[in-house]
């Protein structure tokens, strides 16, 4: 739940410049330039991965195994 809240509050609030650790996928992800629909299983693994890393530096408890699980039921 609050990695989508994250995301969200990046959409709304849309900082203007990139951050280094933050690819450009991702970035255009955030930011709402890319529809999640039209992913390939590759940037959707990318995206995921790179949520991940988020959900863990915050203190995430879930292996990467539960939290994509959880991705693929809850979608991006």
């Amino acid at each position: 739940m609050y990695e989508r809240e994250v995301g969200d509050y990046m959409r709304k609030n849309k900082p203007k410049k990139k951050p280094s650790n933050v690819s450009r996928l991702y970035w255009n992800y955030l930011q709402g330039s890319i529809n999640p629909a039209e992913l390939t299983s590759k940037q959707f693994n990318q995206i995921v991965l790179e949520q991940y890393m988020d959900y863990k530096q915050r203190g995430g408890y879930k292996s990467f195994e539960e939290y994509y699980t959880y991705i693929q039921s809850k979608g991006l």
